[in-house]
């Protein structure tokens, strides 16, 4: 179990500073296809990681 948090905060980490990242190209730069683009994979990421975490198979 002490793993699957490690690896939790981890995925969590890598979500957050992607995100940032992104946020910060689309203050500067404004909105176009790959941000939005970028947006979409790290929801993925985000999601599927995070639910498969959450509810491990039994």
């Amino acid at each position: 179990m002490e793993s699957q948090r490690l690896v939790l905060s981890l995925v969590l980490a890598f979500v957050i500073v992607f995100a940032g990242l992104t946020i910060a190209v689309i203050v500067k730069h404004g909105l176009d296809v790959l941000t939005v683009a970028s947006v979409v994979i790290l929801g993925m990421f985000g999601f599927g990681i995070v639910g498969a975490l959450r509810n491990p198979p039994e």
